[in-house]
């Protein structure tokens, strides 16, 4: 997983850089299916906003959370995309559980249309 975190009009105090690399770690770890990770940190009218951007397998799931402090901001956002990574996989999960036959939407589409003549 390559990362990239930035601080757009504020700093980022070095306990948040390795915190956050730990936190997306972890996340990653069961599936290892993030290919890319941005986390922005900026300040917008005396609030801290924290962006998470992943790139996972061919999707983008982007999330935006303001708090009072850079560690509140941080880990609002991190604990919804973590939600949002969550529903992804387990649709990924289910759609490779239940393999399709080839045919099998046609042959469905012809016996339900066969059932209302």
């Amino acid at each position: 997983m390559r990362l990239h975190i930035e601080g757009k009009y504020t700093g980022l105090a070095p306990h948040l850089l390795g915190w956050i690399a730990e936190r997306l770690k972890a996340l990653n770890t069961p599936d290892d299916d993030i290919v890319e990770a941005w986390v922005t940190l900026m300040q917008q009218k005396r609030q801290e906003v924290a962006r998470v951007q992943l790139q996972v397998a061919g999707k983008l799931l982007q999330v935006t959370q303001r708090g009072a402090t850079p560690d509140a901001a941080i880990d609002a956002a991190l604990q919804m995309v973590q939600g949002a990574l969550h529903e992804v996989r387990a649709t990924r999960h289910l759609r490779a559980a239940m393999p399709m036959a080839k045919g099998a939407a046609v042959s469905t589409y012809a016996a339900s249309a066969a059932r209302q003549s």
